[in-house]
């Protein structure tokens, strides 16, 4: 996750960029990967859910 002029954006590891949106705190997570829920619109994800991600993937 990383803070764009455009506001918080969440880039995927094969360059996929989608800009959050929503009413979740997340400046202690800028630069970290995280975990989000949301609801997809366009470019957006209006998020509800944010939190650090898991170290290690359980699958």
């Amino acid at each position: 996750m990383d803070m764009t002029p455009r506001g918080l954006m969440l880039i995927e590891g094969d360059g996929m960029r989608w800009r959050l949106v929503g009413d979740v705190i997340a400046g202690h997570l800028i630069g970290k990967s995280v975990t989000v829920e949301g609801m997809i619109i366009g470019a957006a994800i209006t998020a509800y859910y944010l939190a650090p991600a898991p170290e290690t993937s359980p699958c």
